[in-house]
C-alpha cells in the first residue's frame, strides 16, 4: 500500500459527496466527462491514480474550484 493511498482515498470520498450533492449518478457524471462509469467509481474508492488533468475535468463538469476537491472538512 502507497503512503498516497489515504489522499486518493479522501479525494474520491470528496469527489462521490459533491457529486450526490448535485444530484448526479456515476453514470450521468461519467457522461459528461466523456469516462467510463466504472472509471468513476475506481476514483470515488481511492483505486485509481487519477493525473491533474482529469481532477480538472472532473471538477469544471462539477462546476466547482479543484481545490474544493482536496477540501476533507467536509
Amino acid at each position: 500500500m502507497s503512503k498516497n493511498t489515504g489522499v486518493e482515498k479522501r479525494f474520491g470520498t470528496k469527489l462521490a459527496y459533491v457529486r450526490k450533492s448535485k444530484k448526479l449518478s456515476q453514470m450521468k457524471l461519467a457522461e459528461m466527462v466523456d469516462m467510463n462509469f466504472n472509471y468513476i467509481g475506481q476514483i470515488e474508492r481511492g483505486e485509481a491514480n487519477v493525473t491533474i488533468k482529469t481532477m480538472r475535468i472532473l471538477a469544471d463538469a462539477l462546476d466547482i474550484e479543484l481545490s474544493q476537491l482536496f477540501d476533507f472538512s467536509f
